[in-house]
C-alpha cells in the first residue's frame, strides 16, 4: 500500500494513501483565482488539466491556522469521482507499508481540532519512529461539502 508523506506544520507529519492522490502540484499565488464569499479554508481555483479545480488549505480546515508561502505545494486527491487541491506546508515522499495495520487515531480533546477528529484514519510508526497521520480523502471532500464547493468539485 502505497502513501504520500506531508507536514502541515513541522512537527505533525501526515499521509494519504496513494489510491486517491492524482497529482502533486506547485503553484504561485497568481495561479489561483479567489472566490469570494467562501469559508476562509477555500482558497480559491485554479485550471488543472482544462478542468476548474478548487484548491483550499488543508491546514485551516484541520484547525491548525493558515500559512503562507510564496510557493503553494498543492495535492490533488480524488474521491467519490471529484478531484480536489489541497495546499500543504511541505511534502514528504511516497511510502510503501506491506501489510499495513493502523493503529486507532489518537484523541483528540482540543474544540478548534475537531475537524481533524473527523478526518483521521489512523496512525502508524515511521521507520524513525514518528507517528503519521493517515487522512481519510473521502471524509474531508465530504466535510467539504459544507461549504458549497462539493458541487462544484
Amino acid at each position: 500500500m502505497q502513501f504520500l508523506s506531508f507536514s502541515l506544520i513541522d512537527e505533525k507529519q501526515f499521509m494519504l494513501p496513494g489510491s486517491n492522490l492524482a497529482e502533486v502540484l506547485s503553484l504561485d499565488p497568481s495561479q489561483i483565482a479567489p472566490i469570494p464569499d467562501m469559508h476562509p479554508s477555500v482558497m480559491g481555483v485554479c485550471n488543472w488539466r482544462g478542468q476548474v479545480l478548487w484548491l483550499v488549505d488543508l491546514a485551516h480546515i484541520l484547525g491548525f491556522g493558515s500559512f503562507s508561502h510564496t510557493k503553494h505545494n498543492i495535492i490533488v486527491i480524488r474521491s467519490q469521482g471529484k478531484f480536489l487541491g489541497l495546499a500543504v506546508n511541505k511534502m514528504g515522499y511516497s511510502i510503501a507499508y506491506e501489510g499495513l495495520k493502523l493503529q486507532p487515531p489518537p484523541i483528540i480533546l482540543n474544540p478548534q481540532m475537531q475537524v481533524l477528529a473527523l478526518c483521521l484514519k489512523g496512525k502508524v510508526a515511521s521507520r524513525e519512529g514518528k507517528n503519521l497521520l493517515v487522512l481519510d480523502a473521502d471524509v474531508i471532500v465530504n466535510f467539504l461539502g459544507q461549504y458549497r464547493c462539493d458541487r462544484h468539485i
